[in-house]
C-alpha cells in the first residue's frame, strides 16, 4: 500500500499533522474497498475499482464525485 498512500498524500487526500495525528488509508470488508478517514475517524474518501475492472478511482464521499484515477500501470 506505499505506493496507493505516498499518491494520496501528494494530492492532499490523506495528510499529516505536526501533532502526531493524521488521516489515513483502511481496509473496508462491507464494501470491499479502501476507505480514507480523517484524525476524527470520519470517512472522507473511498478507493474503489473503476468502471474498466483494471484501474482504481477515488470518490469523494460528500459528493460522490470521483476526484483521482489512478492507473493500473502505475500501481
Amino acid at each position: 500500500m506505499g505506493v496507493l498512500e505516498e499518491m494520496l498524500l501528494r494530492n492532499g487526500l490523506i495528510y499529516r499533522n505536526p501533532d502526531g495525528t493524521s488521516s489515513y488509508i483502511e481496509g473496508s470488508i462491507l464494501s470491499n474497498s479502501l476507505v480514507v478517514r480523517n484524525s476524527d475517524g470520519w470517512v472522507t474518501h473511498r478507493v474503489e475499482r473503476a468502471a474498466n475492472g483494471v484501474d482504481l478511482v477515488v470518490r469523494n464521499m460528500s459528493t460522490g464525485c470521483v476526484e483521482m484515477r489512478l492507473s493500473a500501470a502505475i500501481l
